[in-house]
């Protein structure tokens, strides 16, 4: 991607999103216009089934325009394969959702290392980077919790860890405060205003006009078209810088002589043996299925003997008892 500051990195020219056909045929989006510059921090408003899911959802590459141009980062996206959209996705594109989206059978920890698993990261470098960037959310002391065992809030700031885990350039946000109170509202806009000083473009969906004080751009939307965009905020003015310098996540050589980090400066740089391929990943799965199961097939004959070894000393214990009885009569 270019390093330039402030340059356009997203622009929507008539994009359209038609659904069903015929009589039926209705428009989330139609003949949208959007540009978006490297840095800006846009709250998108407007009536619930105007279209503001359905744009995010494009721009985050998650669905399809039905027409129109969607240019991104100086490429169309028409135009690239469906596997490197998916490896832009991964590397350049965070997600918070309205709902959290934390699997809740994983613990907090590897809830937050997930997206690293389609880098092909090993599992130990995961878990050390997640473990960083949990610390700056102040949610360390927590990260072998379950999700159901953490507060709204918290949960939310666990999945703006998720999403900053890969430092993606662009974060995409669909209501993160609309299941939370005023003040645990507040501290996750106080988050997502700290991310965005360290230059990373923000494009965030809310129905609370209150938020707005945050945004350098508020768009109201109606009817799948832009009804009033203002800029409160010169281009100018916007942060600095592609990338978040400030959480940033590094990862120190231990014994072993890979090194990993993600910075500012370069968006992955890899040396020894640190990156497994597809291939090695499902490996790496079946082996540990299979070692699973044969240590289950193994355990089962040993506990069931031991169930036979209980029922028989029972047996021989209660003969013997009867026996002292008979002797004691004599």
């Amino acid at each position: 991607m270019p390093n330039q500051d402030n340059e356009t990195i997203i622009e929507l020219k008539g994009v359209s999103k038609r659904y069903g056909f015929g009589d039926a045929e209705s428009y989330a989006l139609r003949n949208f216009d959007l540009t978006v510059k490297r840095g800006e921090f846009i709250m998108i408003m407007g009536p619930s089934g105007c279209g503001k899911t359905t744009l995010l959802n494009i721009i985050g590459l998650l669905d399809q325009a039905s027409s129109g141009e969607y240019i991104l980062a100086g490429k169309n996206v028409a135009r690239v394969s469906s596997s490197k959209k998916a490896r832009f996705r991964a590397k350049e594109i965070g997600f918070i959702f309205q709902n959290f989206n934390l699997v809740p059978n994983l613990s907090i920890l590897e809830n937050v290392s997930l997206p690293l698993i389609y880098s092909g990261c090993r599992k130990s470098r995961r878990l050390r980077m997640a473990d960083n960037i949990l610390e700056h959310f102040h949610l360390r002391e927590r990260e072998y919790y379950m999700p159901y065992q953490l507060s709204g809030g918290q949960q939310q700031r666990v999945a703006i860890a998720r999403s900053l885990i890969a430092n993606p350039s662009i974060i995409l946000a669909d209501e993160p405060t609309g299941n939370l109170d005023s003040r645990n509202s507040h501290i996750i806009m106080e988050e997502l205003q700290e991310i965005h000083s360290m230059g990373n473009t923000i494009i965030m969906v809310t129905h609370n006009p209150a938020l707005t004080t945050y945004a350098t751009r508020v768009i109201n939307m109606l009817d799948g078209e832009i009804d009033t965009d203002i800029k409160t905020v010169d281009d100018s003015d916007l942060p600095r810088g592609g990338k978040n310098e400030k959480i940033s996540v590094k990862v120190l050589p231990s014994r072993d002589p890979i090194q990993m980090e993600i910075t500012s400066e370069s968006d992955v740089v890899v040396s020894g043996e640190n990156v497994s391929t597809t291939e090695e990943v499902t490996e790496e799965l079946n082996e540990k299925i299979e070692e699973i199961t044969k240590t289950a097939e193994e355990e089962a004959p040993k506990t069931a003997k031991k169930s036979g070894t209980n029922k028989k000393s029972g047996k021989k214990s209660a003969k013997k008892k009867s026996t002292k009885k008979k002797g004691a009569k004599k």
